[in-house]
């Protein structure tokens, strides 16, 4: 490479490329990593109230002088601000990184990190071998797994998805629904308190119900849970409408047996409420593109559709499209796609 630059030093000398967007991922990188270890040691806890640097470090055992460097670079990036000698907490990290929080990302972080270290680092040996079956006994769908969706819900989708709801008639028109693979409870829970006229079935695996869903759906008397597996038990019937949140990324050959199951469940003009990531943009839709390309790594089958897509499957499967809603963030191109049942 040096040869290279020797080469055509002339052309380098006189040019005004920059490859800073490249060096960028790797600042990127770089702060995510410094936060997910400030989160793992309990910086942001220990700032609730403004310390010092070295105070933080006495009172969690870190090393001072890395504590110091570690509390700049938060600040850097906005999460800490310092005045005069102590550190204090951004509204963002209040917000989003301390337990205290309804809005905490701690444990979804966490989740990302785990992501990152158990697929990403294994693109290159995919891309040489084929899909990396995950080891024999790995848990994916547990409670932390189930937590760490909750927190993500509440960082913006769970309050775009209801809006959306609760512009659409039949929703409020509803008496029973299901809530297919409702994980946490949390959309159970809004749908119960949106419409007080509405039965909200949960429906997931009994280690996620008994887990995550018991703690905040037990006391609701208008949500009942159903523990089972969703490609192959029983999924009851007569609801107004089924909602499905990121659960329906699966190939064709294995979506249309659910899709069916779904649609018998549904009464005469029954309604599937579809949340999902699409990708109908390469570029605005990138979080879905390296989605889709992680369930790659992963060899789990995963697929993310273009909507467009999406909606011919749900009309081949004995749907019609009644409409799609765009609420999509940079980070979450989602798309509600709401299809009638066709038939009896």
């Amino acid at each position: 490479m040096l040869k290279k630059i020797k080469q055509d030093f002339e052309q380098v000398l006189e040019s005004d490329k920059d490859s800073r967007d490249l060096r960028s991922l790797s600042m990127s990188l770089d702060t995510f990593y410094a936060l997910t270890s400030a989160l793992e040691v309990g910086i942001f806890q220990s700032l609730m109230q403004p310390k010092c640097s070295s105070e933080v470090a006495a009172e969690l055992g870190l090393h001072a002088e890395i504590t110091e460097k570690l509390c700049k670079a938060l600040a850097s990036r906005g999460y800490l601000f310092r005045e005069g000698g102590s550190y204090a907490l951004s509204d963002q990290a209040r917000t989003f990184l301390t337990e205290s929080s309804p809005f905490y990302q701690g444990n979804l972080i966490k989740l990302m990190q785990r992501t990152r270290a158990q697929r990403w680092s294994s693109l290159a040996r995919a891309l040489k071998e084929g899909p990396i079956a995950a080891p024999s006994g790995a848990q994916v769908f547990d409670e932390f797994f189930a937590l760490a969706m909750a927190e993500g819900a509440v960082g913006g989708s769970l309050q775009r998805t209801v809006r959306a709801l609760k512009r659409m008639p039949q929703f409020h028109e509803a008496r029973k629904c299901l809530d297919l693979g409702g994980s946490h409870g949390l959309y159970s829970l809004a749908f119960a308190r949106l419409n007080p006229d509405l039965e909200v079935v949960l429906f997931d695996l009994a280690k996620v119900i008994e887990g995550a869903a018991k703690k905040v759906v037990s006391d609701s008397e208008k949500i009942v849970t159903m523990a089972g597996d969703f490609n192959s038990d029983d999924l009851g019937k007569d609801y107004d409408f089924v909602f499905a949140s990121d659960v329906l990324y699966r190939n064709e050959e294995s979506l249309r047996p659910l899709l069916t199951r779904i649609r018998e469940s549904l009464k005469h003009d029954g309604l599937l409420i579809s949340k999902h990531y699409h990708i109908d943009d390469l570029v605005s839709d990138s979080s879905a593109v390296l989605f889709d390309l992680m369930f790659s790594v992963s060899g789990t089958g995963g697929v993310v559709y273009s909507s467009a897509g999406f909606c011919r499957l749900l009309e081949s499967a004995g749907f019609s499209i009644v409409q799609v809603d765009d609420i999509s963030s940079p980070a979450s191109p989602s798309k509600i796609i709401t299809a009638r049942k066709l038939g009896h």
